[in-house]
């Protein structure tokens, strides 16, 4: 290849809403179920026990099953909470049941970005993108449940990354 040939510029298409993977509810809904009946246990066994409303093994799995209960709800409630999008000028996170929030990171104040990747992210192809900014409060703000390869594309459109045809 000549030096008047370059290799065509690839730009990430990633302006606008970022959908979240469609496995990101599974994970939320372990993430809340474990710690709901993790929550739950204590009251549930003790009060399921002393009122002889069953035997001790089937009130230790009264807790986990409410809770999976209880986080399977939640994360559905999440997901539909949560939002991220890629403007031109920064990104913009919603997120919350009880108490939402919504953050703006401007893209003159993005420091360096990450992907990270859990065992079930890497099991079903997706990734967290961690946008680290300048300054102490929230200098670091993760959206969660990209599916992989549009996490990179972010990555790489929120550095003005300029990508080639062949990855390099």
């Amino acid at each position: 290849m000549s030096t008047a040939e370059e290799l065509p510029v690839v730009a990430p298409n990633v302006l606008g809403s970022l959908p979240l993977h469609a496995r990101m509810r599974t994970v939320w809904a372990l993430k809340y179920g474990v710690l709901y009946s993790v929550l739950l246990a204590p009251a549930l066994v003790a009060g399921v026990t002393l009122a002889n409303l069953a035997p001790f093994p089937v009130a230790a799995l009264l807790p986990l099953v409410c809770g999976m209960a209880l986080g399977w709800l939640y994360s559905g409630r999440y997901a539909r909470a949560f939002s991220a999008a890629h403007l031109a000028d920064g990104m913009l996170i919603r997120r919350g049941v009880w108490w939402r929030g919504e953050v703006f990171v401007p893209r003159a104040r993005i420091q360096h970005t990450e992907i990270n990747q859990g065992p079930l992210d890497r099991r079903w192809d997706m990734a967290s993108v961690a946008i680290h900014t300048a300054g102490t409060r929230l200098e670091s703000i993760v959206v969660p449940g990209l599916p992989r390869a549009l996490a990179e594309s972010l990555r790489d459109a929120l550095l003005d990354r300029k990508l080639h045809a062949d990855g390099a």
